[in-house]
């Protein structure tokens, strides 16, 4: 519980009267001041009795709610004590003793007709007449001989749902002023919903986008790639074009090969194979994709432009297609050597 709670509210009643329970079971959940807590059984017993039942609001702190037996004993037998005269004994009552013990009724008439001019001025509420009295205002009203009829019908209700409040009565028995009790059950009247009547909406802010207020396409990134144009020397015409395709192919093959299986980085006694498997990109993942184009000038073959396009989701794809480049490139130079020879 808080250490500043001072009342509270019974959410809802997790057993009923008769039902046995054991220690650990939540018998109830609570409202305090600050959150709503479950609260569990120390002990073995039975429910007896419910006092006050769910949704029961600000419950003082003292205050019984309930009447547990032990296991075993029989509930018809058992003999409830008088809580109802027994409630809030750290409470004194507020109202002075009443001049004549032989009339405890009249001192309580005089002092509400003192206060009756005052109170026509603010705002009244009819009592709920089928209320449950809380047991701070059953309290009042036993110590101050008001019956249950003259509470209905004569104390103002500044509760919620026609509920008479602790304040109502001590406003009635004037132990307090009418004004200050009023004040408070209007301040949390209105506080207690949400005023949206000076919302407004924004100009132009009718739930649907707008050509000045449309989210802009993103640009789709272009990839990376690598392009180099090479001049072919030797002599290639269409008969000899699905030749050096062939020729070609086997280069980009080639140089593939070993750019792949180039190593960038010498071995390290830190390095663990685990994490790299982990952390760097599949072994099997292509780093780079090649495409090239013949160009073709009076029939004859007159040079080829190579472009490798680079797969950004391997940090060393630019590494490895630089060294393939570099390589196709030694490769081919070595072809045009050997058909120049021949």
């Amino acid at each position: 519980m808080s250490p500043t709670m001072e009342s509270g509210a019974i959410v809802e009643w997790k057993v009923k009267e008769g039902d046995k329970f054991n220690s650990g079971d939540t018998l109830l959940d609570i409202e305090t001041d600050k959150a709503t807590i479950s609260v569990d059984a120390i002990d073995d017993g039975i429910v007896a009795k419910i006092l006050l039942p769910d949704g029961t609001k600000d419950i003082d702190v003292g205050t019984p709610i309930a009447i547990f037996a032990d296991e075993g004993d029989d509930l018809a037998e058992l003999e409830y004590p008088d809580i109802e005269k027994k409630t809030d004994k750290a409470e004194p009552a507020p109202a002075p003793a009443p001049a004549s013990s032989a009339a405890p009724t009249a001192s309580v008439e005089a002092k509400a007709s003192e206060t009756k001019e005052e109170s026509k001025s603010f705002a009244s509420t009819s009592a709920n007449t089928s209320q449950h009295f809380l047991p701070s205002v059953e309290l009042l009203l036993e110590q101050n001989h008001i019956s249950r009829e003259d509470a209905l019908s004569k104390i103002t209700a500044t509760g919620p749902s026609g509920r008479i409040l602790k304040g109502d009565v001590l406003a009635y028995l004037g132990s307090i002023k009418p004004e200050s009790n009023t004040t408070l059950a209007e301040y949390l009247d209105k506080t207690s919903h949400l005023d949206l009547s000076n919302i407004k909406l924004r100009e132009g802010d009718s739930g649907a986008p707008t050509k000045e207020t449309e989210t802009p396409k993103q640009k789709v990134k272009e990839p990376v790639t690598i392009t180099k144009l090479y001049s072919i020397a030797e002599d290639v015409g269409y008969p000899q074009l699905r030749r050096f395709r062939g020729e070609i192919d086997e280069l980009i093959e080639l140089a593939e090969q070993e750019a792949y299986a180039h190593k960038y980085e010498p071995d390290s006694e830190l390095d663990d194979p685990l994490f790299d498997d982990l952390v760097a990109p599949p072994r099997n993942a292509g780093r780079f994709t090649v495409d090239y184009k013949v160009n073709f000038e009076d029939n004859q073959a007159s040079s080829l432009d190579l472009t490798v396009t680079l797969n950004e989701k391997c940090y060393d794809a630019q590494e490895k297609a630089d060294y393939f480049v570099s390589k196709f490139t030694e490769y081919l130079e070595a072809n045009h050597e050997r058909h120049n020879d021949i």
